[in-house]
């Protein structure tokens, strides 16, 4: 595939983009980090590596926002390109705060990334530039689908200052390197005023590794996984010709569709990672059951 490779050994995988779009919604009486780090790293990239393209993008509102990640998801779709998408905004644990003042939850963004994630066949990398901004981490954990390939972010405050300087070092790093992500992860940290305030990866496929391995602690053994049960049969139940069968008939029916926690695994694995949409998809991330549920992918 046409771009820069982003290698990831920890993961044994990777992805590539040939695209940087930074979207950006600050106040206008902010410094606009996003317009600061395209000009000084990104506006001419394309003079330096012809196969890679960069666009600045700056909105006001919420509702503008989500317009600009669909508009990105049908470039994504007629022109081959794979972003990587930075963003540049306020940032709670609540979600973005646009230049307006409005709102987007971090569910919302996860929501709206999900189809770009798809378009791109599952390489887009999502760079947040805000604070509190490893959020949108915890917002896949309904395993509905996966919102990035991977996603760089950070806990806590960080001031502009210190975010146009670091990521102009991350930039410059990911350049020079020819786009090993480690080492440009590595210097957006080294750059860091803050050495607590540390910017951190994390991929698709551990993502979804934690979420699962959750999933089955949770809803697939001992008490729990007998609430479940119960709660399907009350639902089931629900159904007239059910009903008519009788509660025994519901809970033996549940409990033989429950019995093997890999089903549910492979379930929501497949529709995580669009299986049916990307061949090889697990070949190029892949995942067993025994070692996600102990633990070998954290």
């Amino acid at each position: 595939m046409a771009g820069v490779k982003q290698s990831r050994k920890a993961m044994q995988a990777s992805s590539s983009f040939n695209f940087v779009v930074v979207l950006e919604s600050l106040p206008e009486n902010e410094m606009k980090t996003g317009k600061q780090i395209y000009d000084d790293q990104l506006m001419h990239i394309n003079a330096q590596y012809p196969i890679l393209k960069s666009e600045l993008v700056q909105v006001d509102t919420s509702g503008e926002f989500v317009d600009a990640l669909r508009q990105l998801t049908d470039q994504v779709n007629e022109q081959n390109l794979i972003p990587l998408l930075h963003i540049e905004c306020h940032g709670s644990k609540h979600g973005l705060k646009m230049a307006d003042g409005s709102m987007l939850p971090w569910a919302r963004l996860k929501n709206e990334l999900i189809p770009l994630n798809r378009a791109t066949q599952l390489n887009l990398t999502v760079v947040v530039g805000a604070c509190n901004g490893g959020h949108l981490i915890g917002t896949a954990s309904h395993m509905d689908g996966a919102p990035f390939f991977g996603v760089i972010g950070v806990d806590g405050e960080i001031t502009s200052g210190d975010l146009e300087r670091r990521f102009k070092s991350f930039y410059r790093t990911l350049f020079e390197t020819a786009g090993d992500a480690n080492a440009a992860l590595g210097s957006l940290n080294q750059a860091a005023s803050d050495p607590s305030q540390k910017f951190i990866f994390l991929g698709a496929r551990r993502f979804f590794a934690e979420s699962f391995r959750k999933y089955y602690w949770n809803y697939c053994r001992g008490k729990q996984k007998r609430k479940r049960t119960e709660a399907l049969v009350s639902r089931v139940l629900q159904d007239p010709k059910v009903a008519r069968l009788g509660i025994k008939f519901a809970r033996n029916q549940i409990k033989k569709h429950l019995s093997d926690p890999k089903d549910d695994f492979e379930f929501f694995r497949n529709r995580f990672f669009f299986c049916d949409q990307i061949p090889g998809i697990l070949e190029r991330l892949p995942l067993e059951y025994e070692k996600v549920i102990n633990g070998s992918y954290a």
